[in-house]
């Protein structure tokens, strides 16, 4: 049979790449040689040459493809004749045998098969990154191009202009604040009321970054238009720079468009001074100029991309915002399951895009760039409905006016020559109003919408919508009917509406913009009143607002619409958050929940430097709401670590995407392990950011009563109960004592202090690790009775016992999750009292607490939001697993207290040093094997287990106590 040529599939391949994106038509080049000056003779299999962005090799060879990776390799480094940088990433792709056989259809059937590829990236054939590191991607040619699109952007000029654009921005903002000690505070004030922020060094450099951003745009489009350039506006003698410039950027504004970009830059540059925006600007502008020489202004993405990953850089705004890495992750896991036909070209500006919480755009960008790949692989010229895409396809609104005008700054880069009149971008009212606009009544920005399909007459006035041309203006309404958008995503604020520690802000989650204790008590009325009227409502006030953006989601996607989430971990896993998972679980199907398996305080987020762990959730809503049918398992999704590219993002996506149907299995590229997945009910919580799956098998199993392991084959029954089946908890620790109550009314009837002597109230108050190392715990502290409290001191005595809880258990420094005291006692917040039906059972709950299972039943059920920590709250108490000791004979309860006898005094090491405690492992075979009666045989398979929790960066959270070879 006829075979094809490497040289004529290339052709091909060439042919069928061409057609995947409208700027690669002409730039792929097939088997040319003197392409690079120093090395006329090589002959690249595949160079695509896109004007202003990074050459990029691809190298092909039919399976299996022994020196592919080799010629690859070689072309790192080298500068294409028409280039002017070196080509710094290549594409090696083994080529199916079966394409090899005839040519008839070809190109069909290169556009049907799978490919193995790889990248490369690197400045040399020496110095060079393969992802992965080991195996291969699978993919179409799907997965091709979208490797391609990513490998056209430098990486190193992303880097390198992010750096001149933070030092020129840092500059700046010196320069300000140097002007502002000297007097002129004005300056500060007004970039406050501008960007309607506090005054302080945060939005000195956002008004800085505004102002950069415009600088850069502007130098983008003097090609474009007939407006004088940067060059041209210095040389002006007879006026000053910044003058000049603003008469420019007025000019753009009256004749051609760009409001979002050039308006908040003029407002906040005409309030400085002329002597110090000499300053500002020769900083600013020198970056900007150094941008335009790396090709920030005229290579593909480059300027948004920089300003995207700048803007999500909490250190240098201190702000939380989705990493881009992190945006690329979620928007092609929610684009890639909308109900859509990707080929049919006409509609793609009919399906809607919001993100009611936008921030700056980040993930309603990444959204947009993934909707735009399909359109150009689908064949067609994504410029020809940029305007159409914003003007009706893509929504965003927040309540910052920088942050709506920074966000379709981002919109308006993806094609900076398309100009475009209305957008969806708006200005939501927030507060109550001052002056006229008290009129308005109560604003809650985004959140209003969630009970109406329009906003109106009361919350119109101070609601602004975002325009391309003749500035930003005030409406009437802005129409976002119930169940009308395709896909919903977001990253909404995780403040609290409840406040139990710092009393200077009683509602924190509504104390922005300098909102008034009355503003905000009236704003979390609102809500709560908002939350009334909801049928089922995800929305809890202990959850936080981004509980209540749950709702707002599910009131505007379709049916079969998706929502995309980044949630705190404890919306998996908090009580607080039950309804939420109940609506998730109710009213969607295919719900994935990407979490990440690692230590370190910052390595569990998607967004910038927020310090706890998150959780990205995909779900899409079901079509009918009667006859529903009994919820399928959630797809757990464990990454050993955040994507570092968006390439490697984008690919983890498709790799999800593409999961088998197993209830556990590991997720890799290649042969490089990503992470680990599981499919289970969305309440089992415990199974996100998990790294070993056996554990989820083992802590499922044994709520049905059964110890499961690995290397044993029978299942061990062990009776286990709720704990709240068998009693009741304590009192909350504020309905008991205060250690700052000075005067009347005492909300609860004692003053904490520390015990001495013989005291009357004795309590268990706090956590002291180092006295909390034996079962056996003495109280720490004592309540003066406050005065005319007697009778309430007496009431809160009867609930003391000897039997108590903690709440907050850091498994990497405290040993016990329950504790007993020699005679009742109080306990507070960190160790709740908990009132057993029968005090006979006292032992052997706190012996099941403590042995390695009670341990990890705590850890299962409690939130994981922080490293080397598990949470409960009071309420979540009564969910805890544990020991039934009324299943107990009389000889087993005498037994339990034979046993905690023998172990009262033995200290023991902290929870996550279980795997080499020799005390904690003598308590697991004296309750496993002596109370119980299991076999002795299975601890040795219970030792492995032991081993496979100890290794668990949520338990060891990354402390040199973990064992050795323990992932960090």
């Amino acid at each position: 049979m006829p075979r094809t040529g490497e040289a004529t599939f290339n052709g091909y391949f060439a042919e069928v790449l061409r057609e995947m994106h409208p700027l690669w038509r002409g730039c792929v080049g097939v088997e040319q040689t003197g392409v690079f000056p120093e090395a006329p003779r090589l002959r690249p299999d595949i160079l695509v040459l896109v004007p202003d962005a990074q050459s990029v090799a691809v190298e092909t060879e039919y399976a299996p493809a022994a020196s592919v990776e080799r010629d690859a390799v070689a072309r790192l480094g080298r500068r294409p004749l028409e280039a002017s940088e070196p080509i710094e990433q290549a594409i090696a792709v083994r080529i199916p045998a079966s394409l090899r056989r005839g040519q008839a259809d070809l190109a069909d059937r290169i556009a049907a098969a799978e490919f193995d590829y790889c990248v490369f990236s690197g400045s040399n054939p020496t110095l060079f990154r393969r992802w992965p590191e080991t195996g291969w991607l699978t993919g179409g040619i799907d997965g091709i191009a979208l490797c391609l699109e990513h490998a056209l952007v430098s990486q190193r000029l992303v880097d390198k202009g992010m750096s001149i654009l933070e030092n020129g921005v840092r500059i700046a903002t010196r320069t300000i604040q140097y002007t502002t000690a000297r007097g002129f505070t004005n300056i500060e004030r007004d970039f406050g009321r501008i960007l309607n922020q506090r005054a302080g060094e945060q939005t000195t450099r956002m008004a800085m970054t505004i102002i950069a951003n415009a600088l850069t745009f502007y130098i983008a489009i003097t090609g474009e238009y007939d407006v004088p350039s940067i060059e041209q506006l210095q040389a002006e003698a007879e006026t000053s720079y910044s003058s000049g410039l603003l008469r420019a950027w007025r000019r753009v504004l009256d004749e051609i468009n760009y409001w979002p970009i050039f308006k908040v830059a003029s407002d906040l540059l005409i309030g400085i001074r002329t002597a110090t925006a000499r300053q500002v600007l020769a900083g600013l502008t020198d970056a900007a100029e150094r941008l335009a020489h790396i090709g920030a202004t005229t290579r593909h993405d480059l300027s948004g991309r920089m300003f995207q990953n700048l803007i999500a850089d909490r250190k240098f705004l201190a702000t939380f915002y989705t990493l881009p890495t992190s945006a690329a992750l979620l928007a092609e896991l929610a684009v890639a399951r909308l109900d859509a036909d990707w080929n049919d070209l006409s509609t793609y500006p009919d399906r809607t895009i919001a993100d009611l919480s936008c921030g700056t755009g980040t993930l309603l960008s990444a959204a947009y760039h993934a909707v735009l790949t399909r359109y150009r692989h689908a064949g067609g010229d994504d410029e020809r409905i940029h305007r159409q895409m914003i003007e009706r396809a893509i929504v965003a609104a927040d309540i910052m006016p920088a942050a709506a005008h920074l966000c379709a700054s981002q919109l308006s880069s993806v094609h900076p020559s398309v100009v475009f009149d209305n957008t969806r971008v708006y200005t939501m009212p927030y507060g109550i109003g001052a002056g006229e606009e008290r009129e308005r009544g109560i604003a809650l920005g985004s959140l209003d919408l969630i009970l109406a399909a329009q906003t109106r007459s009361l919350f119109a006035t101070g609601q602004r919508q975002a325009r391309g041309t003749r500035g930003d203006k005030d409406i009437q309404d802005l129409a976002l009917p119930h169940e009308s958008v395709d896909l919903v995503i977001m990253n909404p604020p995780f403040t609290r509406p409840t406040n139990h520690e710092t009393a200077a802000v009683p509602v924190p989650s509504f104390a922005g913009f300098q909102t008034s204790a009355d503003e905000q008590r009236a704003m979390s009325d609102r809500l709560a009143g908002i939350r009334r009227r909801l049928d089922g409502p995800a929305g809890h006030g202990n959850a936080g607002l981004a509980s209540n953006f749950v709702d707002l989601a599910h009131a505007k996607v379709k049916p079969s619409g998706v929502v995309a989430l980044v949630l705190p971990m404890t919306a998996i896993q908090g009580s607080s958050w039950k309804a939420t998972r109940a609506l998730l679980s109710d009213r969607y199907t295919d719900i994935v929940v990407v979490t990440i398996a690692a230590s370190g305080s910052f390595d569990r987020a998607f967004s910038a430097d927020t310090g706890m762990a998150e959780a990205l959730i995909v779900a899409t809503k079901r079509r009918d709401r009667n006859g529903m049918p009994a919820p399928a398992p959630a797809l757990f999704v464990n990454l050993h670590r955040r994507p570092a590219t968006l390439l490697e993002a984008t690919e983890t996506a498709r790799l999800v995407a593409r999961l088998p149907a197993a209830a556990t299995g590991h997720i890799g590229a290649g042969g490089q392990p990503l992470g680990s997945y599981i499919r289970a009910p969305l309440h089992e919580g415990g199974c996100a950011a998990l790294r070993e799956s056996a554990l989820a098998d083992a802590m499922m199993a044994l709520r049905r009563g059964a110890l499961r392991m690995p290397r044993y084959g029978e299942r061990l029954p062990i009776p286990i109960v709720p704990l709240g089946t068998l009693g009741e908890r304590g009192l909350l620790d504020r309905d008991i004592g205060n250690r700052n109550d000075a005067k009347p009314p005492f909300r609860a009837p004692f003053k904490i202090v520390p015990a001495r002597g013989a005291p009357s109230y004795p309590f268990l108050w706090r956590h002291d690790a180092e006295r909390e190392r034996h079962l056996l715990v003495e109280p720490d502290s004592e309540g003066e009775v406050h005065p005319g409290c007697d009778d309430r001191a007496v009431a809160a005595w009867r609930t003391a016992t000897r039997l108590h809880f903690t709440l907050d258990f850091r498994l990497n420094s405290q040993s016990l999750a329950a504790c007993l005291t020699r005679e009742r006692t109080l306990g507070g917040r960190a160790w709740p009292n908990f009132r057993l039906r029968d005090e006979r059972w006292e032992e052997a709950v706190a012996l099941w607490a403590n042995c390695t299972l009670g341990l990890m039943a705590f850890w299962w059920a409690g939130s994981r939001q922080q490293q080397g920590r598990s949470v409960l709250t009071i309420s979540g108490l009564p969910g805890l697993m544990v020991l039934d000791p009324g299943a107990l004979s009389e000889a087993a309860l005498a037994r339990a207290a034979a046993i905690f006898a023998r172990f009262r005094d033995t200290a023991l090491l902290p929870a996550n040093e279980a795997y080499h405690d020799a005390a904690r492992q003598a308590l697991d075979r004296a309750v496993l094997v002596e109370l119980l009666a299991l076999p002795e045989g299975m601890l040795e398979a219970f030792a492995n287990l032991r081993l496979q929790w100890c290794h668990e960066p949520s338990v060891h959270g990354g402390k040199s106590t973990a064992p050795r070879d323990a992932v960090r």
